[in-house]
């Protein structure tokens, strides 16, 4: 199985609500197997779950990063904040654009999950 979950919302309830939402579909033993690839692909204001200074919830980060999950963030949403890929969470991979990359997971056969 290959999902992708995305996250544009710049509130923090909703950007922990995706982790959570990811966490437990991996933990779900009837639809996910070891090895499955999972992403979370955030843009927008939802870029802000990754970055280190505005993160409410780095540990669950960390835990999804653990877990061999995908962590990838919109590099045009970074450039528009004033962001840099040091100011980015461990294991968060910047790409050159959110949607972008949504649609060649999309196009690689991923399942697609818009998070709250």
């Amino acid at each position: 199985m290959k999902t992708v979950i995305h996250v544009s919302s710049p509130n923090p309830g909703d950007q922990e609500h995706a982790m959570v939402n990811t966490l437990n579909m991996i933990y779900d033993e009837s639809v996910y197997t070891p090895g499955d690839d999972v992403a979370v692909v955030a843009n927008g204001a939802g870029v802000r779950m990754f970055i280190e200074a505005t993160a409410s919830n780095p540990e669950m980060v960390e835990e999804l990063r653990e877990l061999s999950v995908t962590l990838l963030v919109c590099g045009n949403a970074l450039r528009g904040m004033g962001v840099t890929d040091d100011d980015l969470l461990p294991g968060v991979e910047r790409v050159q654009s959110g949607s972008g990359a949504l649609a060649r997971l999309q196009d690689e056969g991923y399942g697609y999950i818009k998070a709250p």
